[in-house]
């Protein structure tokens, strides 16, 4: 590999990293507030086997550039995640106990699905990434990855067939969240050179192409819109740090300890 292939290669591992961390702090907000106690600790346990994987990583990130990444003692926007999991769609408490905002489930089921179905192409390709110990890493990501997309799978029937008000409610937050999805594959720099060179097997182009292909018999199932095609993909910006209001609040509150005591050992 070369020396270019290999930064850009920490890049796509960074972006991965911190799509993987900031989606599994979002669910991790559900707990004692999803609508059943039951999804209190299945977005729990989601959320922590997310965190899990972005550790994973950034070792590998370290394993190939000696760089440690402490996810608490970096800026805003040196976060590469793309900008939809970072949006809150969980009330936030205030110290008095008042809470501002309102829950939106739907919102997280259609999140998390879309983002799963993303991921698991994601990983598909990187089983057959020419940078050994990234493409042996994928074997355990993908076994929690399957149960995370079945969890998904439930929830987005289970919505589109219930109520009238569940349906309105999927919908809406369809409509919202499909346009962002193309920051999911908005390509880090010097993603070209990494599948000229072989290391990675598909382009982001290419994964959004099979990606909408698994969404296709799904959505058209149960009678749902699915993204736009075309080649004006809006790039969001996420892949180059640039961040959405909710990402300010979220990135406060991920930071909050180190930063009252930067010099400490934790």
């Amino acid at each position: 590999m070369t020396p270019q292939a290999m930064e850009a290669l920490g890049r796509y591992l960074l972006a991965m990293a911190d799509d993987e961390l900031v989606i599994g702090y979002r669910d991790t907000e559900w707990t004692g507030v999803a609508p059943v106690l039951e999804e209190d600790l299945a977005f729990s346990s989601i959320g922590l086997d997310e965190v899990g994987h972005a550790r994973l990583f950034y070792s590998l990130l370290h394993d190939l550039t000696g760089v440690q990444i402490d996810y608490r003692a970096r800026r805003e926007d040196e976060y590469l995640h793309a900008q939809m999991l970072e949006r809150a769609c969980t009330p936030r408490y205030q110290p008095d106990g008042r809470h501002t905002g309102e829950s939106d489930w739907a919102y997280a089921i259609v999140r998390q699905y879309l983002y799963d179905r993303f991921d698991a192409e994601r990983l598909q390709a990187l089983r057959e990434c020419s940078w050994q110990p990234l493409a042996l890493a994928v074997d355990k990501v993908q076994r929690e990855e399957k149960y995370h997309l079945q969890h998904g799978q439930v929830w987005l029937a289970r919505l589109a067939s219930g109520s009238l008000e569940a349906r309105e409610r999927l919908d809406s937050a369809l409509s919202r969240a499909l346009p962002e999805t193309s920051g999911f594959f908005e390509p880090v720099e010097g993603e070209d050179l990494l599948v000229a060179e072989g290391v990675l097997a598909r382009s982001s182009r290419q994964l959004r192409e099979r990606w909408l292909e698994g969404l296709a018999p799904v959505f058209e199932q149960h009678g749902l819109p699915l993204p736009a095609g075309g080649d004006a993909l809006p790039h969001l910006g996420g892949r180059l740090g640039r961040h959405t209001h909710d990402w300010d609040q979220l990135w406060d509150e991920m930071t909050s300890v180190y930063r009252l005591d930067p010099a400490a050992t934790w």
